[in-house]
């Protein structure tokens, strides 16, 4: 392939560093919705809900511990969330004697006020997904009675299964396969850490192929989350663009290019125009999470 002319950055962007927000976005994948994770720029976490049909952000829950978003996993209707949490928990929380405590919640996007919540023995998991019942009695449910809250409702629409060692699992639920370029995961790496990913997604209604290329694991790397930090590229009509300074990417369900930058925003870019200008941008670097504590409506089924 040729390499076309990349798009660059809002006009009189400078380059921020390292210490900026790193940015992650789960789309539902049958609402236009998203939950986006933030880290920093302090070490603290806030959770977003972005509504894919408006472009409005709504600031949710903010976090002093850890939060993995490569084994979180928002469901197919957008409302409800299941986070994998490392943080100090109060005495009692899930029977634990206070401490640090790796746990999983299921809460209401963008909030982090656990309807039902288990304890983790750790963090070697890669977590749990939402899987839709099919008509059966019993949706899977892997994780068995929870440590604090009720489940009977989620459990009357969806299932928890347990995701399986496998790099970009939430993308593969989300539409993207492995590319022509992509290897074998290798026999003896059990945890999928050390292989290099290709993967790719066609835009919906187009013909233009979003890439993205990871490495392999590396901590040090800036805006890694979870030791993953991809480079994304377009395929079209025979040519590569690179997306420089862009984080995460995707196609929303209208085709749409939805971008993360390194510089702490979301954005939409016009892949029809040259040399794809931004259409619309969001700065969450200084969005302030939501004030005070879970509104009542979130506190309950």
């Amino acid at each position: 392939m040729s390499h076309d002319d990349s798009p660059t950055p809002s006009e009189g962007r400078a380059p921020k560093e390292p210490t900026s927000p790193s940015l992650y976005v789960l789309p539902a994948t049958r609402a236009p919705v998203a939950a986006v994770f933030r880290r920093g720029p302090s070490k603290a976490w806030m959770i977003a809900r972005w509504d894919l049909l408006t472009d409005e952000i709504t600031a949710g829950a903010r976090l002093r511990g850890t939060v993995y978003p490569r084994r979180c996993d928002l469901s197919p209707d957008g409302r409800l969330l299941y986070a994998f949490l490392l943080k100090t928990a109060s005495r009692g929380f899930l029977g634990s004697g206070g401490g640090l405590l790796s746990y999983s919640i299921v809460s209401k996007l963008p909030w982090l006020y656990a309807l039902a919540a288990w304890k983790e023995s750790g963090t070697w998991t890669r977590g749990y997904h939402f899987v839709e019942r099919q008509g059966r009695d019993e949706p899977p449910w892997d994780i068995g009675p929870p440590g604090e809250g009720d489940v009977v409702p989620l459990r009357a629409r969806y299932g928890l299964a347990r995701t399986e060692p496998f790099q970009y699992a939430a993308e593969h639920r989300r539409g993207w396969t492995a590319h022509e370029r992509c290897p074998a995961r290798g026999p003896n790496d059990m945890w999928d850490e050390r292989r290099q990913v290709v993967l790719v997604r066609t835009r919906p209604g187009g013909s233009e192929r979003l890439v993205l290329t990871d490495t392999g694991l590396n901590t040090a790397r800036p805006f890694a989350i979870e030791g993953r930090r991809p480079d994304y590229h377009l395929e079209r009509r025979g040519r590569e663009v690179a997306l420089p300074d862009v984080t995460w990417a995707d196609w929303d369900a209208r085709g749409r290019l939805l971008l993360a930058t390194s510089y702490g925003c979301l954005q939409i870019r016009d892949v029809d125009k040259h040399p794809m200008p931004v259409r619309w941008e969001r700065d969450l670097e200084h969005l302030p999470p939501a004030p005070g504590s879970a509104p009542e409506h979130v506190r309950r089924w």
